[in-house]
């Protein structure tokens, strides 16, 4: 079943459809030249190879009839002769035969009757006869010597027909191309039902790829490669295009209280009401989840883009009937223009969608037309923070891991788990980019829930392969300690997946453990009983006081980057690394140093007594699946030598 939204837009399954169509024809046409030049080799090779079989049976009877007029020859027996050459008549073939005395004179001869005479030969022809098969206006001539024991006494000259030969050349070269056309036919038959075949499959798959099962309207990958030969035709052409971007309002709410059934209604019934509501030259894609794309084609001119955003919420205004439930749904929607706004289908709908969170950032149900001046601070943390939620929902968090080594040896203990943001428009977002808008958020709590559970699974998944050795470090918030769900959290994800909690270390940083020490001292305790392992990052940046270093539960300090930055030269970073070495020494305590990036600070390091390092030098973050330092896993989880 096709969308119903006219036009179509263009997408690659078109274009591979066209190309079929051409290459059945080219393999058809193809297998027709194949037949062709295969039918002729053959009809001239059975052509050839029949008149050289003709041409060594009229020697033979030449030979025979020579061979049986010698004696009349040497008698001059005329009438046995003229006897002898008549019962090559026989032969169907055969339309002359004479035979020549030793002068050269004739002796006798046999005229088949009803054909005419052959021209008498040249010296030059005879030569060539006696030499090898003469062929002249359609005839083969024959020349044989007659002799008598070793002496010649005559010669015998046949003139054979050839048209018998010619004939059943053509009658199988008609033949010939009768089978071929026959099978081409079938060939042709048979490629055109696998083209159909195909194209069905091929449609299928392009409504699989390109089609919203739920809408019925066309998808994220069919908005980006029409967008694709919009800005194409566009550069040639020199016109422009609009794009809205349309996100519902709240539309979570709807799935968390009326369920996901009601919540595919609401998104069909808002497709339709979009078609409808919208010019028919307007192309409308359901971009994501809750957004919606508009593709309107035609001339960029003033105030067109507000008409087309006042149309789009328009569309959202009446309530929707879904069963017993009216429910009104409010909508946020970003315009841009090409060229104006883009260079490219990307950075377009960029700006559709800064321009999007514009006008929720101005109070929802409303639209904002791009300008750069969206581009300020308050509009991306609220894009941010929308964004990373779904993002949770979506699972569109990755994890890469940076190795921690032992000094001096340089051997793999653990890796710390650092999240990614793998976002379905900008790419791969660094925590820089988010971390500190979902802290502000409180987002932070759910998104820690997300690390602990991706790196206890990955810490069970190498403890099967054999790499039970490594250890998992997990940054968390204060958040999550404030809100007394660090402690479940941790318990659910070991759980869960049935890691080793002697295998995970928990991170927080120096400043967070002072906010609310008694708290953090009772989480910690209950995470130390349970055999998972506590160390304070970024050592050295908050207000270190030994007062509550010694209650708390650690196992190891992080020297932070920072003082790691330009040692071993900066001799006021190498005192305070001294002093935290011996000072974690002291107490019992390991230390890593991070930002580890020269052979010098290792070296340096590794003088100093600290145990562990961490930085460039030894690896930088990558995804499990891209660990060179680790052994390759097989299928069952064991590790491949």
């Amino acid at each position: 079943m096709k969308p119903d939204a006219p036009p179509r837009p263009v997408v690659p399954g078109q274009a591979r459809h066209r190309l079929g169509l051409r290459l059945t024809r080219a393999a058809v046409a193809a297998a027709g030249v194949a037949l062709l030049v295969t039918g002729l080799v053959l009809n001239a090779f059975l052509f050839f190879s029949s008149r050289s079989a003709l041409h060594e049976d009229m020697q033979a009877q030449a030979r025979m009839a020579g061979d049986n007029s010698a004696a009349a020859l040497l008698f001059g027996d005329v009438p046995t002769a003229n006897e002898i050459l008549a019962s090559l008549q026989a032969s169907s073939v055969v339309l002359s035969a004479t035979l020549f005395d030793a002068r050269g004179e004739r002796f006798a001869a046999y005229q088949r009757p009803g054909v005419a005479p052959a021209a008498p030969l040249s010296d030059a022809e005879r030569a060539a006869a006696l030499a090898g098969p003469l062929f002249r206006d359609g005839q083969l001539v024959v020349i044989r010597p007659v002799r008598q024991d070793t002496r010649a006494v005559g010669r015998i000259e046949l003139v054979v027909s050839l048209q018998a030969l010619e004939r059943r050349a053509i009658d199988f070269a008609f033949i010939s191309a009768a089978a071929a056309l026959l099978a081409l036919g079938i060939a042709y038959l048979l490629a055109v039902g696998i083209r159909r075949d195909i194209d069905r499959t091929e449609a299928r798959l392009d409504e699989l790829a390109f089609v919203d099962p739920v809408t019925r309207l066309y998808n994220r990958h069919a908005a980006n490669e029409h967008l694709q030969a919009m800005v194409a035709a566009a550069r040639r052409s020199g016109a422009g295009f609009t794009l809205m971007l349309l996100d519902l309002d709240d539309f979570k709410l709807v799935n968390d209280t009326l369920g996901h059934a009601v919540g595919d209604d609401v998104l069909r019934l808002m497709a339709e009401r979009l078609r409808a509501g919208l010019r028919l030259s307007d192309l409308v894609f359901r971009f994501g989840g809750d957004e919606f794309v508009v593709v309107c084609d035609g001339p960029v001119r003033e105030g067109a883009s507000e008409r087309l955003g006042a149309a789009a919420v328009a569309c959202l205004q009446p309530p929707l009937q879904v069963g017993r439930h009216e429910i009104y749904v409010r909508g946020s929607v970003g315009i841009a223009q090409f060229p104006n706004d883009a260079d490219d289908a990307q950075e377009l709908l960029r700006a559709a969608d800064t321009a999007m969170y514009g006008a929720k950032a101005a109070g929802k149900n409303t639209y904002a037309v791009f300008h750069p001046d969206m581009a300020q601070s308050s509009h991306s943390r609220l894009r941010i923070d929308t964004e990373l939620r779904h993002a949770i929902q979506r699972n569109e968090l990755v994890l890469h891991y940076q190795p921690i080594v032992a000094l001096p040896d340089g051997d793999v203990l653990g890796v710390e788990a650092l999240v990614r943001w793998q976002h379905p428009l900008r790419g791969l977002l660094q925590p820089a980019e988010f971390i500190d808008v979902a802290e502000s958020t409180g987002l932070i709590v759910e998104l820690g829930a997300w690390v602990l559970d991706a790196a206890t699974r990955q810490l069970a998944r190498w403890q099967a392969a054999g790499l039970g050795h490594l250890y998992i470090a997990v940054n968390v918030s204060g958040r999550q300690i404030k809100r007394a769900v660090l402690l479940p959290q941790v318990q659910a994800a070991l759980k869960a997946s049935g890691a080793n909690p002697r295998r995970l270390q928990i991170e927080i940083t120096e400043h967070t453990l002072v906010e609310d020490v008694n708290a953090s001292v009772q989480t910690l305790t209950a995470l130390r009983d349970m055999g998972v392992r506590i160390a304070i990052d970024d050592f050295g940046t908050g207000l270190s006081s030994l007062a509550y270093l010694k209650r708390l539960p650690i196992d190891k300090f992080k020297v932070d980057r920072s003082f790691v930055r330009e040692l071993p030269e900066a001799a006021g970073d190498a005192a305070i690394v001294t002093a935290v070495v011996s000072m974690a020494h002291a107490l019992g305590l390991q230390v890593v140093a991070e930002g580890v990036e020269t052979p010098a600070q290792r070296e340096f390091l590794a003088r100093l007594g600290c145990n562990h390092a961490q930085g460039f030098l030894f690896g930088k973050p990558a995804p499990a699946d891209q660990l060179h330092w680790l052994p390759a896993v097989g299928e069952a989880g064991s590790v491949v030598a």
